[in-house]
């Protein structure tokens, strides 16, 4: 089972979480680079559609996982988020006190930059766990719903036309009760 690409869809989200949790947390005036979050309402235009993604991804694979292989925990590492979040948030932070005209000495004095440091291990923690409860309730809804998990290449077959049939009669004869006869189309 593939959850890092979930990772990687939600990791944004965890970094806008972790960013406003930290102007929250940090002591006394969070400074003026905070008046420059006049982007940050395009940024969650992005990060919510990809944090949905994630979480749709992650339910996917656990449901075309097999669960006779283990737990789905077990595939969702918390310290490639967790750095990618650093990464991300940092650079952020940089960025906001180079347009508000401070140099990087004044963005690592920022009690906000710390303060969103830390809260980015609780966003990182939060978002692992979301993505281990979505594969698990993908793979539990497929045993609920019975049959064996969901094999994508047994799925594509049936779309494939047979040999016998010409492709423009293909739709026809994989749903009968549509359409015009295929005696019609010749």
């Amino acid at each position: 089972m593939r959850l890092r690409p979930a990772l990687i869809l939600a990791a944004p989200a965890g970094v806008l979480v972790g960013h406003a949790i930290g102007y929250l947390a940090a002591p006394g005036p969070a400074g003026a680079a905070a008046v420059h979050h006049g982007y940050l309402a395009l940024v969650l235009a992005v990060a919510v559609p990809l944090g949905v993604m994630a979480v749709g991804w992650a339910a996917t694979a656990g449901a075309v996982s097999d669960p006779r292989r283990g737990p789905v925990h077990r595939a969702v590492p918390v310290g490639p988020l967790l750095l990618a979040q650093w990464l991300l948030f940092t650079a952020q932070e940089m960025v906001e006190h180079a347009v508000a005209g401070h140099g990087a000495g004044a963005a690592l004095q920022s009690p906000a930059l710390w303060c969103g440091l830390a809260a980015q291990i609780v966003t990182a923690v939060a978002v692992v766990a979301i993505i281990r409860a979505s594969a698990a309730t993908g793979a539990r809804l497929v045993l609920i719903f019975g049959g064996p998990p969901l094999v994508v290449p047994r799925l594509l077959r049936w779309f494939r036309p047979r040999p016998s049939v010409s492709p423009q009669l293909s739709l026809v004869v994989a749903c009968p009760s549509r359409g015009p006869p295929p005696a019609a189309l010749v």
